[in-house]
Order: structure tokens, then sequence, then C-alpha cells
């Protein structure tokens, strides 16, 4: 997933998406100059916060 479906799916916008994805506790991967998740890791992590 690239920020802007991160985004979609959070419902929020592309630069607090882009916010979220920074902190430590998201699955984050970079590639090339992009970042992406794998939409696994995002679903588990977005389990775990909504605990």
């Amino acid at each position: 997933m690239n920020t802007k479906q991160v985004a979609q799916a959070l419902g929020c916008s592309m630069p607090t998406a882009r916010q979220i994805m920074m902190r430590a506790d998201f699955p984050l991967i970079r590639v090339g100059k992009n970042y992406k998740v794998s939409e696994q890791a995002f679903v588990e992590w977005s389990k775990k916060r909504r605990v």
C-alpha cells in the first residue's frame, strides 16, 4: 500500500497518513524513494491500535 491507499484506509489526509507512517510502531518499508506497507502488515498494525 502506498501513502494514498493508507490515507484512504484510515480516512485521513495524505499529510496525516505520512505522519502516521513515520511512527516507530508502523511497519514501514522503503522502496527507493517511496514508502510502502504490505497490506497484511497494515491490517495487523491497525488491529493492535484499536485494542
